[in-house]
């Protein structure tokens, strides 16, 4: 190892130690942007905690589920002392919900599963007594998550879970769900203030644009069309019966699908190890969640698509999730083909500095708004797993070796201009941190 990859790996373990709370978890950022713990956040965060301090990343995954609602779920924020946050407690009140947990404060939705693929992350790194124990402590917190998604989110069965707010994938303003949200789910408030240009003035009243740059964020009428979800929500106490029969917005996510479908697999190695059968809904979900997930591949477009669930038609608007499925491991051998050909497309895909999170000749695409555009580690690095997955090494090796030179020269940042690498969004930030020093322990 040189010296110069040596200090880029302390100058991680710095940022991820200055960004702990003290309290077990760890906060995306220091520069108040993201003052709480965010969800998956916290299992990208703890795969990196683990190659320099394997008890504090163990309580980095334990630290969510003490925010477990009683039905199971993990929400995707939990909130701490820090006021101030534009999408605090007081606009999700989960306190109306009787499945929310009792003494803390949370939203009323979830995040992509990565919990499973942190724990055993973990327990790579320990003996096999220390392992048996961590999975013991872990197992039946992951099978209640996972069983809450098959039992409230999966009408059809399918094991593809329904989708109701575009935060839920961790990919807030990623153009498939824009494209659905701006055609069936805005608020006649918010369709009023689309029509007569008030963006601006709705601007003034931002929180989230104090650190970072409105053009580097969410638009604002996009922002208040997912307050205003939010609040459908709120209204129906977070019951997933009610949701699924009124809700306006309800996808089957191709990226959240997908960890699905690999945390499944980590679950039972978990299981295994253990000596124990997973649950048969899982069991279930396990046999009919690939073939479903083929459902979700549009031969016209030649990628994998979301698919709203309200009119049964795939969205046809193009973004990173496309590649999810090699994370899942399961791509038929000349889907792979395709998408490796897409991934190196320069119209496409293949920018100076990959992967951007929607595609360069895509209208939707900013180089530096937030999902539609930037480049993020940790898309990357599911990238890249997938990759070794499916036995392309080389691929694989290449995107991490560019992943990694991202870093070098532009320094731990949310995320990056594909086009020539620049910094964007918050500074410092976790999960950039975290896996940057398991995409150089690899």
């Amino acid at each position: 190892m040189t010296l110069h990859n040596a200090q880029h790996q302390l100058t991680a373990i710095d940022i991820l130690q200055a960004n702990d709370t003290g309290e077990g978890w760890t906060r995306p950022t220091s520069n108040g942007l993201y003052p709480h713990q965010w969800l998956w956040d916290s299992f990208f965060i703890a795969i990196g905690q683990r190659h320099y301090n394997i008890e504090r990343a163990m309580d980095e995954v334990r630290s969510p589920f003490r925010a477990q609602w009683k039905n199971g779920m993990l929400p995707h924020i939990i909130f701490g002392p820090a006021k101030g946050y534009h999408a605090g407690p007081e606009l999700w009140h989960c306190e109306r919900s009787p499945q929310a947990p009792e003494g803390i404060r949370t939203s009323g939705i979830t995040q992509p599963p990565m919990a499973a693929e942190a724990v055993v992350q973990i327990g790579r790194k320990l003996s096999r007594k220390d392992r048996r124990t961590w999975y013991s402590e872990m197992y039946p917190k992951l099978v209640r998550y996972h069983q809450w998604l098959y039992h409230e989110r999966n009408p059809r069965g399918d094991g593809l879970p329904v989708i109701v707010l575009s935060w839920e994938t961790g990919m807030d303003n990623s153009p498939p769900w824009m494209e659905i949200m701006h055609k069936q789910a805005l608020s006649l408030k918010t369709k009023l203030a689309k029509r007569t240009n008030m963006e601006s003035v709705l601007e003034r009243f931002r929180k989230d644009i104090a650190a970072v740059p409105a053009s580097e964020r969410i638009s604002t009428i996009d922002l208040y069309s997912v307050y205003d979800l939010i609040k459908r929500l709120r209204s129906v106490r977070y019951d997933s019966t009610t949701i699924l029969a009124n809700h306006p917005l309800q996808i089957v996510d191709v990226t959240f699908s997908c960890i699905l479908i690999r945390a499944n697999v980590l679950l039972k190695e978990i299981a295994d190890e253990l000596g124990q059968e997973l649950p048969r809904d899982i069991r279930h979900a396990m046999r009919v969640a690939p073939h479903a997930l083929e459902t979700l591949w549009d031969d016209e477009a030649q990628e994998y698509c979301n698919r709203d669930e309200i009119t049964g038609r795939l969205v046809r608007v193009p973004s990173i999730s496309t590649f999810m499925p090699l994370y899942a491991g399961i791509v038929p051998k000349d889907r792979l083909d395709i998408l490796l050909a897409k991934l190196g497309d320069t119209k496409t895909y293949g920018a100076k500095y990959p992967v951007p999170s929607t595609p360069l000749n895509s209208p939707y695409f900013s180089p530096n708004r937030y999902w539609q555009g930037p480049t993020w580690i940790n898309m990357n690095w599911l990238i890249i797993q997938g990759l070794e997955r499916n036995g392309r090494g080389d691929e694989a090796q290449s995107l991490r070796e560019k992943t990694i030179d991202i870093v070098k020269k532009n320094g731990f940042h949310e995320y990056y201009s594909p086009l020539d690498g620049a910094k964007a969004g918050a500074n410092n930030f976790s999960w950039t941190a975290a896996l940057y020093l398991d995409l150089v322990q690899q």
